[in-house]
């Protein structure tokens, strides 16, 4: 069992938000004898909900990575969704709106949000910590029973690391970094349609911008700061795969892409230093 503390209120500006896939990734660069410095030592906060917290604990080998990052001195916390209440200073009717927008794309937890939570009156509604957990207690879509006995429940880590994106860049404008750290590509559709939607309803405030590192943005950094090299993209990449990235044109006009790139062209890609990994 990692030995991680949890946390209540916010009060960093660089701020990184873990899920399972991109915690997977780093514990096997670092089993590969890959140094990790350069990609987290910037965060004076990394926060890993505890919907994913409970995923990771699934594999004895991650809750062991996740505790030697901890002991090493990485701030690394755990936050409980029902917190999220705190996080917006208690605006509730606000917070549901959040949640509803990042589960926007899942017509199930969409349908079941509006069928026994929404009310007529915001005023009337049921007390986030209450209904938050009866969401997630009666996940309303597909569920797998795992070897250890756990409902593994589609999409709630993806949608919990989507509200807490949406909270911190909604309600916390001091934000100097907000950054998710995904190889999920639901997690990053979720937060651009939540960010949209809210765009229309909170529409006197400004949101910090989210931004994002997937595997291949990691393996972007890490070659360009000369933590690996070639060999070790193809090591550990995948070969073919969607990306999407932004380029510096002859015109000094900026495109954005997304492609198919085979690990040749990946690396292609990142020698030029004009290139920006999105995604």
């Amino acid at each position: 069992m990692v030995k991680i503390e949890e946390i209540t209120q916010i009060d960093k500006k660089c701020i990184a938000l873990l899920d399972t896939s991109s915690i997977a990734f780093m514990q096997q660069l670092q089993a590969d004898g890959i140094g990790l410095d350069s990609i987290l030592k910037d965060y004076e906060l990394i926060l890993i909900p505890k919907w994913v917290l409970t995923e990771i604990t699934d594999s004895t080998s991650r809750s062991e990575f996740v505790q030697t990052l901890i002991d090493i001195g990485y701030p690394i916390y755990c936050i409980a969704e029902a917190s999220y209440s705190a996080l917006t200073g208690y605006e509730e009717g606000s917070l549901y709106q959040i949640v509803l927008a990042s589960t926007s794309m899942i017509g199930r937890l969409r349908g079941y949000l509006r069928r026994f939570v929404e009310t007529k009156d915001p005023l009337d509604l049921e007390s986030y910590d209450k209904w938050i957990k009866k969401l997630y207690d009666e996940w309303p879509v597909s569920e797998t029973i795992l070897s250890n006995g756990r409902e593994k429940k589609k999409n709630a880590g993806e949608i919990s690391i989507t509200i807490l994106a949406e909270v911190l860049s909604w309600y916390y404008p001091e934000t100097e970094a907000l950054t998710v750290y995904s190889q999920d590509c639901d997690t990053y559709e979720f937060q651009r349609k939540a960010e949209a939607i809210l765009k229309d309803i909170f529409t006197s405030r400004m949101p910090v911008p989210v931004s994002y590192k997937s595997n291949d943005a990691i393996l972007c950094q890490l070659f360009r700061a000369g933590v690996i090299n070639a060999e070790d993209i193809v090591m550990h990449r995948k070969d073919e795969r969607r990306i999407t990235y932004s380029r510096e044109q002859v015109d000094h006009s900026i495109v954005l892409v997304t492609r198919l790139v085979d690990n040749d062209s990946f690396i292609e890609l990142i020698r030029d230093s004009s290139v920006h990994i999105i995604f």
